[in-house]
């Protein structure tokens, strides 16, 4: 152990493990975050993604064309209006 080792560790081991030591959170004086606010960003994040799973597989050109059973790219061209170009 070396002379004024906080954590009773010698330098190579403090070393590889300085990250454990760390403050973290409400730790830090700087903190702004409390837990919950931490839990309602974690749970936006979640549905973000599940919206954006949502789009992929029922909005995006892909799932369009499939559902109404015609090529991406028709789909592609009727919404850059190259075709059915008319308002309906």
């Amino acid at each position: 152990m070396g002379r004024g080792s906080k954590h009773g560790l010698h330098r190579d081991e403090w070393q590889q493990r300085r990250t454990e030591f760390v403050a973290r959170g409400l730790e830090l004086p700087q903190s702004k975050l409390i837990p919950l606010d931490i839990a309602a960003i974690r749970s936006a994040a979640r549905q973000r993604e599940s919206l954006r799973q949502h789009i992929r597989e029922k909005l995006s050109n892909e799932a369009l064309a499939k559902q109404f059973n015609v090529h991406v790219r028709t789909v592609e061209k009727v919404l850059s209006r190259e075709t059915w170009s008319q308002e309906v």
